[in-house]
């Protein structure tokens, strides 16, 4: 072999690693971009809980895809002419990323609906607050009134018994019952001032 073909063959070899070099920096482009988009999709987990199995798939195909290309970089360091093939996984690669990023922007798009829901739910509870207020609102007048009204009738029961110079007695629920447990005790008792009081009111 003669010089000249030497030399023929050594550009030759030259090129072909050069042309090496490319692929194996494109491949590397792609596996980093593969991993931003991973770590992309892992952060949207915890927005998204519906999500999580299909997350959880792609996170599972990434992982196989890496194996593809670590089972490729040996191919091509063992088989240096096999060119073709590794531009055609590379082209592989970056449709893959395509879909990842479709798949970020429908991830994207719930989360903006989640946000939407939220808003809406947020909402209804100021809604069910401001019925609730309202209805405290009420019962407050309510018991203002009942207040007013026992105030009255204090007064009235007052008036009664200074203009009989005697006090009524006005039974309460809790008085009936404590009546009635001494009920034993009190029948031997004269009951001429109740049944006074009870033909008052009669």
């Amino acid at each position: 072999m003669n010089l000249e073909n030497l030399d023929a063959l050594s550009q030759k070899i030259q090129s072909m690693l050069d042309a090496l070099r490319r692929v194996k920096a494109e491949k590397a482009a792609a596996d980093k971009a593969i991993e931003e988009k991973s770590g992309e999709i892992a952060s949207l987990q915890s927005d998204i809980s519906n999500k999580s199995a299909e997350i959880e798939a792609l996170k599972a195909e990434v992982s196989d895809k890496n194996s593809e290309l670590d089972s490729l970089r040996g191919e091509i360091s063992s088989r240096d002419g096999n060119l073709s093939d590794a531009q055609n996984e590379i082209a592989s690669k970056n449709s893959e990323l395509e879909a990842l990023r479709a798949e970020l922007e429908s991830l994207k798009a719930s989360i903006a609906g989640r946000d939407t829901e939220i808003e809406t739910l947020k909402a209804e509870v100021a809604e069910k607050d401001a019925k609730i207020e309202e209805m405290d609102k009420v019962v407050s007048e309510q018991d203002a009134e009942i207040q007013d009204a026992q105030d009255k009738f204090q007064n009235l029961l007052s008036t009664i018994e200074n203009e009989l110079g005697t006090d009524l007695a006005v039974s309460t629920p809790a008085d009936e019952a404590e009546e009635a447990a001494d009920v034993d005790i009190n029948q031997d008792q004269p009951k001429h001032e109740e049944s006074a009081q009870t033909d008052f009111f009669a």
